[in-house]
């Protein structure tokens, strides 16, 4: 039996690379996963940035042909996405680029995901503008299934102010997805916060409690 495929998705700034790590990090812990990073439109903070960390913990990392860690602006992905992702002996988690555009590149991969197992969860910060409210949330949604050709299966709620996030922060995101959810009966997955706030969420926060690590972002950022 194949291992599941996971792709991460979700407006530009929303926090899908650094959950997308933090996610490996996890998992790592009960089978052996494959990240790879598809972002080809951000030279930032993306996940091949902590590459050596990564391998350090036995998770693979795939993204362009170069093996590159930081900056490198050129459009290549290595064709070893592919093949994790048709062999599928690993869990293989997919890191894609920001908006509608950076899901673009899930078009090569098609006919090995289109008609087999996978999830597809959108990463949302409901404090970007561009996802700032219900009508923006759905809205950016369609925008993703159109451009992918794929369904979304999850929601993440990773709203947050980086490590200035506070629980009342949580509290309000939580209400505004909990509206996304009546309206498109897609279901949060996780509800990503900075470590030092988990224990202080109340018991009705949607979906699983994820403890996020800050790894792609330099301390004074």
């Amino acid at each position: 039996m194949k291992a599941p495929l996971i792709i991460i998705v979700g407006h530009s700034g929303s926090g899908k690379s650094e959950f997308a790590v933090n996610l490996a990090f996890q998992l790592v812990q009960e089978q052996r996963v494959c990240l790879a990073d598809l972002d080809i439109i951000n030279t930032y903070f993306r996940s091949r940035e902590i590459r050596d960390i990564l391998k350090k913990e036995q998770i693979e990392v795939v993204s362009d042909t170069f093996d590159s860690t930081k900056g490198l602006d050129m459009p290549y992905l290595s064709p070893a996405i592919q093949g994790r992702i048709f062999k599928r002996d690993k869990l293989v988690i997919l890191d894609c680029g920001g908006d509608a555009n950076g899901i673009r590149v899930l078009k090569q991969y098609d006919s090995d995901i289109i008609d087999t197992l996978y999830d597809m969860w959108m990463v949302i910060n409901v404090f970007r503008p561009e996802t700032s409210n219900v009508q923006q949330i759905i809205k950016m949604m369609e925008r993703l299934k159109k451009e992918s050709g794929l369904i979304i299966t999850g929601l993440i709620n990773n709203s947050n102010y980086l490590r200035n996030t506070t629980v009342e922060d949580i509290i309000y995101s939580n209400q505004i997805i909990k509206e996304v959810v009546a309206l498109t009966n897609i279901k949060v997955v996780y509800t990503s916060v900075i470590e030092s706030l988990i224990q202080q969420l109340p018991p009705d926060i949607l979906g699983e409690k994820f403890p996020l690590k800050i790894l792609l972002r330099e301390k004074w950022l």
